[in-house]
């Protein structure tokens, strides 16, 4: 089948059907933000942040704020360091939308995620379209992927034992409890990035299989757009796309299903459409400290294997027997050959020897959740059919048991939910900021661009450059170079106060334009920027001053 044919199989009951499960979706992961913004406390600001990774989303901002002031390039604002500026075609889409309808960074964030929930079930039905001609097979299977997780619930004890997470050099706490990438649901749930990241690995995908079972190398040649598109603002996931589409051909060529030369033309038409995007990453990887640097810290390690399984839980196991029963069945169609090997190599590859492990795991969700579908229903009809005593009692209380078993299913995805509605009343710390902080955060956007501002980034992220635009000393884990050597500077020069010509000295020796002195600089030690004859008041309200170094 072609797209188009793929298309025109898809009824207008079934487009309303995908409309409305999508919209639901839209309000799931909608409403605790909406509850977060209604209970903003007085004077205070909503920053829209979630339990996983919360220091990451001022970082998302930084960017949307520099579109806003015109800036079609990207810089590190959280990297003092000169840098070469980059590209980001996601984030610069983000940007533009704000930019034209005037939004805040977190309303503009939120409308694009809103947006790509959209597209993800458009592409997602269209590939299960194509595998599946029933109708009740491609909503039920939809569903089943947007919803079902893993069973770190179970071990959510880890949170407490590791409260920081990182700990003995791995990761501790279950994948399915606070990383995007590890499921449908998160995914849709956390950012636009990662959504359209995940829907342009399933049409890369797609339009592979497209290409073999039509013979058509213009379907390749549209899979190494998509593939180019990804890569641009998501370079992580070159490994896999190259690496599954190897197997894969290799594969269906051992099967003698598609001659070799095909094949080889059409990896090498994905190849090189997309090699000016990769060639763009090795360059900036060769030439650029900053980058260099940021691809060091960039530590995002699989968990043990252990809490892997539990993070995908009772997937795993149905996964397996859905996948034997299609391969006992020998229905080896080059499209069901595609499902077989993506989990399989995919699993494999989010252990490879990388420090970015973890980023892998995007994707690895949709196959494992397909073929446990296909398990499910599968079960279901055997236990039908058998006439044994426990059986039938088993089907007698099948909704007690559909209940239990839907719950533990969806328990990963309550959890995510229940936090972010717990740390918005609780009222924790980057949840909300204080409007004075903000203000003279946003205060800095009215100064001339390439100042770098000096404060302690409250030893967890720095606020500035979202609200700002502009650069900071120190700032983030991985986006700041030498991260914990810059955060100890911070902290010693705040703890005291020292020789006038020697703090001088060391702020015009790293450019630092403007000092920041707001609640978290005040905590950190006895520094009192009144004293200093070096330092120009520029800006005060309730809760911080803002100095310029002359």
């Amino acid at each position: 089948m072609t797209l188009r044919q793929i298309f025109k199989s898809i009824t207008l009951a079934e487009w309303r059907w995908v409309t409305a499960l999508g919209f639901l979706m839209i309000v799931i992961t909608t409403a605790p933000l909406l509850y977060g913004f209604l209970i903003t406390p007085s004077g205070s600001e909503f920053t829209g942040i979630h339990f996983a990774a919360p220091n990451d989303w001022f970082v998302y901002y930084s960017y949307i704020e520099q579109v806003k002031q015109g800036h079609l390039l990207f810089r590190d604002l959280f990297a003092s360091e000169p840098h070469t500026p980059v590209l980001n075609i996601l984030w610069l889409a983000v940007g533009f939308l704000a930019k034209i309808f005037n939004l805040s960074a977190i309303v503009a964030f939120n409308l694009a995620r809103i947006f790509l929930i959209g597209v993800f079930y458009f592409i997602l039905y269209l590939f299960l379209a194509y595998w599946f001609e029933e109708i009740k097979w491609r909503r039920w299977l939809t569903v089943f992927i947007s919803f079902s997780s893993g069973l770190g619930i179970l071990q959510i004890n880890r949170i407490i034992q590791f409260p920081f997470n990182f700990a003995h050099n791995q990761f501790n706490w279950p994948m399915d409890l606070w990383v995007p990438e590890s499921n449908t649901f998160l995914t849709l749930y956390y950012s636009p990035h990662f959504i359209a990241s995940l829907s342009l690995i399933l049409l890369t995908f797609f339009l592979l299989v497209l290409a073999v079972d039509n013979h058509k190398l213009s379907y390749s040649f549209l899979a190494g757009l998509s593939a180019a598109a990804l890569f641009e603002f998501h370079p992580f996931h070159i490994l896999t796309i190259f690496v599954v589409t190897l197997i894969y051909y290799f594969i269906i060529w051992r099967r003698k299903v598609v001659n070799f030369i095909f094949l080889a033309a059409s990896y090498l038409i994905l190849f090189f459409v997309s090699l000016p995007v990769v060639g763009y990453y090795l360059y900036l990887l060769k030439t650029d400290w900053v980058t260099q640097q940021k691809a060091a810290q960039n530590l995002t390690f699989t968990t043990p294997l252990w809490l892997t399984l539990v993070s995908y839980g009772l997937l795993l196991p149905l996964f397996v027997y859905g996948w034997c029963l299609v391969v006992k069945k020998n229905n080896l169609t080059s499209k069901n050959i595609l499902l077989l090997v993506w989990p399989v190599v995919q699993f494999f590859l989010i252990y490879f020897p990388v420090n970015y492990q973890r980023r892998l795991t995007e994707g690895l969700h949709l196959p494992l959740a397909i073929f446990s579908g296909i398990a499910i229903v599968e079960l279901y009809r055997r236990l039908q059919n058998n006439q044994q005593p426990k059986a039938r009692w088993l089907l007698a209380n099948r909704y007690a048991f559909i209940f239990l078993f839907g719950a533990l299913l969806i328990s990963s995805n309550i959890f995510a939910l229940a936090s972010d509605l717990f740390i918005y009343a609780d009222q924790r710390d980057l949840a909300y900021l204080p409007r004075a902080e903000v203000a003279a955060a946003t205060w800095l956007s009215t100064l001339p661009g390439n100042i770098i501002v000096f404060n302690s980034a409250s030893n967890i992220v720095n606020i500035i450059p979202a609200y700002s635009g502009q650069t900071v000393f120190v700032g983030h884990g991985v986006e700041t170079p030498d991260f914990g050597s810059k955060q100890m500077m911070v902290n010693y020069f705040f703890s005291n106060n020292r020789d006038v010509a020697s703090e001088h000295n060391w702020l015009k020796k790293n450019s630092i334009s403007y000092l920041y002195y707001g609640p978290a600089e005040q905590k950190l030690g006895h520094f009192n920027p009144e004293l200093k004859n070096y330092l120009k008041l520029v800006y005060r309200n309730d809760l911080v001053s803002i100095y310029q170094v002359l």
